[in-house]
Order: structure tokens, then C-alpha cells, then sequence
């Protein structure tokens, strides 16, 4: 009877060890082979306008220093990067063209967990909220993404010229 307590608690440890093992290893982004999985998921001729929102007031601000005025805008997009938000299981932007060398910020604004699959090049690690990912797509193309974990409400393309 001993022996069977002792060799399930070795068990119930291995497993529960394997399965935090298996967490860590996968927080890493992981490449993915091939073109050929770009074209295997389409989004069945969806396409959604890109939201080009105003800056709300009050989020302008300004600072003096030594006789010169500078105006900084905090929702003024760097040069060269595009955010796309996650938020209540929606992209807030989901099919973009971009040029090549543009960054692509993907934020989780949500308590749910998101892992990104960009198909045939690179896989995020988990998205928790406020978690962000990013890639700079160097490379013209077509390119599909999904959400491993919500594959039917997060996706898009990004369209590189």
C-alpha cells in the first residue's frame, strides 16, 4: 500500500513539473516554415476599414523650456510602426497595407490571452493583458495572421508593398 502512495506521488510530480516545463518553452516566438501556409487560411474576402480615429481633447499637452514651446501629442504614432489594438476579442484594425520595414505593435488590452501565428514567418509568445508583440515586416508579400487561441475573432492580413 506505501509503495503505491509513494510511486503516485511520483507521478503526480513529473506531470506537474512537465506541464510548467512545457509553458516556459513556449513563451519564446516561434519561426514557422513556409509560404505555403499563408495561403492556407484566407479570410473569406472580409476586408474591414481601418479606423482613423481623431485624437480625443485633452490629450495634447504642452512644454516649456527656456523661451521654446513644443506641442507633444501622445497618441501621435511613431514613424514607421503601427499599433493594432486587441480589445473584447476585436482588432482595431484587422487587414492593413503597410510599406516594408514598417513595425507592427499587436497590444492586449483585454483579460483574455492571446498567442499570435503571422503564417509562414513567426509565432508570439503568450499575450496576457497589457502585453505587446512585435515584428518588422521586412519582405513584400501577403501575409495571414490569427489568434492560436481565438482563431475565428482575432484575424487579418497585412499586405506589404
Amino acid at each position: 500500500m506505501d509503495k503505491k502512495i509513494i510511486v503516485l506521488f511520483l507521478i503526480l510530480g513529473i506531470i506537474l513539473s512537465g506541464c510548467k516545463i512545457a509553458e516556459e518553452q513556449t513563451e519564446e516566438p516561434v519561426e514557422t516554415g513556409g509560404e505555403e501556409l499563408n495561403e492556407a487560411i484566407e479570410t473569406e474576402g472580409e476586408t474591414e476599414e481601418i479606423n482613423d480615429t481623431e485624437p480625443e481633447e485633452g490629450l495634447n499637452e504642452t512644454i516649456e523650456t527656456e523661451g521654446e514651446t513644443e506641442e507633444i501629442n501622445d497618441t501621435e504614432p511613431e514613424e514607421g510602426v503601427l499599433k493594432i489594438e486587441i480589445d473584447h476579442l476585436t482588432l482595431s484594425q484587422k487587414d492593413v497595407v503597410i510599406e516594408k520595414g514598417t513595425t507592427i505593435v499587436w497590444e492586449n488590452k483585454e483579460n483574455n490571452k492571446h498567442k499570435l501565428t503571422i503564417y509562414g514567418l513567426v509565432q508570439s509568445p503568450i499575450l496576457y493583458q497589457g502585453d505587446s508583440f512585435e515584428y518588422t515586416f521586412e519582405d513584400e508579400g501577403k501575409y495571414t495572421y490569427i489568434c492560436a487561441i481565438f482563431k475565428r475573432q482575432i484575424r487579418g492580413t497585412i499586405t506589404v508593398e
